[in-house]
């Protein structure tokens, strides 16, 4: 018997030496309302990075932890994000209930992040970086509080920020661009992100330098129940409505989710803005095989209708006296019509599928198909007048400047009278006949009339610029986590896109037909074979007359953009006590080619059919380190070396007309580094980066008419490097009584370090007009604030109450460049006018200043405050609302963007001698105001 009892207490002594082999930590996550368990709720450990979710009933469980100090995050949509520091030791913590608050401010109102529109190659860069509201505490305040000025974190373009939508990646194949239209208005589909920040890696490849955001828009994603919200507000649109529902995990293993949603309305400040918009999702997810096995099959689409607005002129402005004045718009039959209209709807259809080969390997593997049009309205117009109202030619500053300056400093006394008696009458017409700041619709369709009357095709009409994409997405990826819970993931992507690039007639605008001819090769050949001005060839010479064209028909141009991809990456990451690291690499192929479909009159041999395959190796390079000295104290540093391929946008000279591709064009090299310390105390959390990106070899593409040569031109710029380099900040610190203090400063630096190579082409013949250097060394990277700081109180009472007032301060903001402006032949034209005549220093100098000064906008203030309740009924149903306003003050003059216009208008100068002397001048740029005092309501029920 004694022996028995001996080695049962041996085995006994053994099983509890095996189990202390085991330590980690478990528990169960509920809401702080009605203590209800809380199902998916991502439960990460760092530094280690492991992460499982909760089950139905909320429970959590992560065995095999070596022992030591550990950072708990807990993260679910809708609930603000709780970070528990926690001890392990030889056995498994118990930490029973973890209790997560509900987020009522968990709404976000994405029409800030429509695109905002305008005339040049660079309106896209003003696209916000991240729609997300990031977890980490400076990107939570920077991509959503700073993004009433257009701010780019870090000022880099949206391009190096990658969007994933369940896995793949989702940034637009043609530009790099943020795909966030694709799902715009789906709030509830889309709410569950996952975001990095800066270099680290998402962990479904390697990323570039913006940081990243997977958007979880699966069936067993969304949150179960049921929730309707209506929203009033006065931005971009005046009204939303959202119903959803998520089933949730049913004992069958199937799990389904509906979003649907409407936006309508137009603008409370500038006309012809409005929204005529709606959203659908719908998900089926089945989990299979005793769970191991997962397959969701998702729809989405966002059908849309959205009125733009057009940048003008500071002149315009100040004479109607209002900086939200649209040139896009004017009557028609006594009705507001906006010309400028973004119509689209691409539909994304997906299959995931999830696979745990076993508790330490996971197969991931997802399959997408975008399709769909997309289409954007303009004027046209050929044999007549501009109609747009605000034409330099119709404000009273081209008077003006038609008043000659003479050797005496006088004006000429011959042409002064006529000229600012013209002057005068035109800015009185201005500022008393609404019809003169308007486009006259009237006017173009009695010109159209009196052609219909001769025969002869429209003068003017409405096109819609079309780029409809088929774009196919796979990607694999595997991870594998061995015993001392170090990681090893790769994977694979490969993408198929083909972009059809067409003009179409919208409106004919009482026309019978628009004949589709190239107006600037008519005017310039037209004494000479017709065959040259014919946009498509082959027609004219099967018919013998250029197309007539009706509305729905297409004429112009007419293209294919390919672009074929594929990726193969592989990344380690292991911790070893306080030290993590990760490395990771990836290889990648892209083969991209113009496929003409029409053949073009002026080049007959180099633009119908296929284009020379651009094709090119590109790899990428990452390391990640992080030492934590503590749960509290943590320093990282991460460095990245990218050598990414150029572009479609930018790799021809003109892609609308021939196969020539762009000169000097090469793959784009990225260094990136940044140093971060982050604490999380109950006191405060902080963190605080530093950081150090270079750009070189990127390449861009401007087409605009240049009136030095009185043609239509393509500005082709290649070998353009940039650097970016600054810090950020950002804290949190809770002060007493649920009153707490938020904020985030970010401080940059970003300039061009190189005088980029450009060519400059006729649009209508292959001649070489020019090439030389873009002088724009040492000058400021446009269109974002390079000092943007955030202050912030915010109180959370008893019953759900919330309430946050923020001040945002913003400086260092430069206006988008027109690089032909800043060039040798540019400065020739004011140093060197004539083979004869030189103008005078000083008017010499005020002219070379006018072409090369950078403009540099006014620092600017604002502030804004939210407040909001949830109502819980009966511990089932809830009722909540929230409520934003903006610019409290109602500052109508902060410039939140703009542009310099590519045209430079001819000045006269009349010497001692008599003699006149021509030199150019830059056009007056273009200018965006930020909105004065705007609201945001949002009415929401759920159970």
């Amino acid at each position: 018997m004694k022996i028995r009892n001996l080695l049962v207490s041996l085995l006994a002594l053994v099983c509890v030496g095996a189990y202390a082999q085991e330590g980690g930590v478990k528990g169960k996550v509920v809401s702080r309302d009605g203590r209800a368990a809380l199902s998916n709720v991502k439960v990460i450990v760092e530094p280690l990075g492991v992460s499982v979710m909760t089950d139905d009933e909320g429970h959590f469980d992560i065995g095999q932890l070596p022992e030591g100090d550990y950072r708990l995050q807990f993260e679910a949509p809708e609930f603000e994000n709780l970070d528990i520091m926690v001890r392990v030791g030889e056995t498994v913590k118990e930490m029973h209930s973890v209790v997560m608050i509900p987020d009522v401010q968990a709404v976000i109102d994405d029409s800030v992040f429509a695109e905002f529109d305008s005339d040049t190659a660079t309106d896209m860069q003003a696209l916000p970086s991240s729609l997300s509201a990031s977890r980490d505490v400076f990107n939570n305040i920077a991509s959503y509080r700073f993004s009433e000025m257009r701010f780019n974190v870090r000022g880099y373009d949206s391009q190096y920020s990658n969007i994933y939508l369940n896995g793949i990646r989702f940034n637009d194949a043609m530009t790099g661009y943020g795909p966030w239209s694709l799902w715009s208005g789906l709030n509830d589909a889309t709410r569950n992100q996952e975001s990095t920040t800066g270099l680290k890696s998402s962990g479904f490849g390697i990323d570039g330098i913006g940081g990243t955001t997977n958007v979880n828009a699966r069936a067993s994603q969304m949150r179960q129940g049921f929730r309707a919200s209506v929203v009033n507000a006065n931005t971009m649109y005046r009204f939303r409505a959202m119903v959803s529902y998520g089933s949730g995990l049913l004992d069958n293993g199937w799990s389904y989710a509906l979003s649907f949603s409407t936006r309508q309305g137009g603008n409370g400040y500038v006309d012809g803005i409005y929204y005529n918009a709606y959203g659908y999702f719908g998900s089926v997810e089945k989990r299979f095989g005793d769970d191991r096995h997962s397959l969701a099959l998702t729809v989405m689409g966002a059908p849309t209708e959205r009125g733009a607005q057009q940048a003008s002129t500071q002149e315009a402005y100040d004479l109607l006296g209002n900086n939200y004045y649209n040139p896009n718009v004017g009557r028609q039959n006594g009705k507001l019509r906006n010309t400028r209209v973004r119509t689209y709807h691409e539909p994304i259809v997906m299959l995931n599928y999830g696979f745990d080969i076993s508790s330490r390997t996971k197969l991931l593997a997802a399959a997408s198909f975008r399709f769909g049009k997309n289409g954007y309205s303009a004027l046209t117009w050929t044999d007549g007048p501009d109609p747009r109202p605000d034409y330099y030619r119709y404000l009273p500053s081209y008077y003006e400047n038609r008043i000659y300056q003479t050797a005496d400093g006088n004006f000429d006394p011959v042409g002064a009278g006529t000229y600012n008696d013209l002057a005068l009458q035109t800015k009185k017409e201005w500022m008393t006949d609404p019809d003169k700041s308007m486009i006259d619709f009237d006017k173009m369709f009695q010109r159209n009339y009196l052609r219909n009357q001769a025969g002869e095709g429209g003068i003017y009409m409405i096109e819609e610029r079309h780029t409809d994409q088929r774009d196919f997405n796979f990607m694999a990826n595997i991870s594998h986590t061995f015993k001392n819970q170090s990681v090893l993931r790769g994977g694979l992507s490969a993408r198929i896109n083909r972009t059809e690039y067409y003009d179409q007639v919208k409106d004919l605008l009482g026309a019978d037909y628009w004949l589709d001819v190239d107006k600037f090769a008519l005017r310039d050949n037209g004494n000479v074979d017709p065959a040259i001005y014919q946009n498509d060839l082959l027609y004219y010479m099967k018919h013998g007359d250029a197309r007539h064209v009706k509305e729905g028909d297409k004429f112009g141009y007419d293209y294919y953009a390919n672009v074929r991809q594929g990726q193969v990456w592989a990344q380690y990451s292991g911790t070893f006590g306080g030290f993590s690291m990760s490395l990771g690499g990836e290889v990648g192929y892209t083969s991209m080619w113009r496929e003409g479909l029409w053949m073009k009159g002026l080049f007959a041999d180099n633009s119908l059919g296929d284009s020379e395959k651009l094709e090119y190796l590109t790899y990428k390079l990452k390391g990640e380190f992080s030492y934590r000295f503590s749960g509290a104290h943590a320093v990282s540093a991460n460095v990245a070396y990218l050598v990414n391929p150029p572009q479609f946008r930018d790799a021809f000279v003109s892609a609308r007309t021939r196969n020539t591709t762009t000169p000097g064009l090469d793959t784009e090299k990225v260094f990136g580094a940044d140093l971060t310390y982050s604490v999380y105390l109950p006191w405060i959390t902080a963190r605080v980066s530093g950081y150090y990106t270079t750009i070189s070899d990127q390449s861009k593409v401007i087409s605009f008419y240049d009136d030095t040569q009185s043609s239509f031109t393509n500005f082709a710029m290649s070998g353009i490097d940039k650097r970016y380099y600054g810090l950020e900040v950002g804290v949190q610190v809770p002060i007493w009584g649920g009153i707490s203090f938020n904020g985030a400063l970010s401080l940059g630096d970003y300039r061009y370090t190189s005088n980029a190579d450009f060519t400059q082409t006729r649009d209508n013949s292959e001649e070489v007009l020019r090439g030389d250097k873009v002088l724009w060394k040492d000058l400021r990277v446009e269109s974002t604030p390079q000092t943007a700081l955030n202050l912030g109180l915010g109180y959370r009472g008893p019953n759900n109450w919330f309430i946050s007032l923020d001040w945002n301060y913003y400086d260092n903001i430069y206006l988008s460049m027109n690089p032909a402006r800043r060039t040798s032949s540019a400065y020739a034209t004011v140093l060197r006018p004539s083979a004869s005549n030189q103008l005078p220093g000083p008017v010499k100098a005020e002219a070379l200043y006018a072409l090369r000064d950078q403009e540099k906008f006014d620092s600017a203030n604002t502030l804004s405050m939210s407040i909001g309740k949830t109502w819980y009924i009966r511990r089932s149903y809830q009722l909540g609302f929230s409520l934003e306003v903006k610019n409290i003050l109602n500052n109508q003059n902060i410039r939140t963007g703009g542009y310099e216009q590519m045209r430079l208008s001819r000045r006269t100068y009349v010497n001692a001698d008599n003699a006149s002397i021509q030199y150019y001048s830059p056009f007056d740029s273009k200018y965006f105001y930020l909105l004065g005092t705007t609201y945001y309501l949002n009415v929401y029920f759920r159970f």
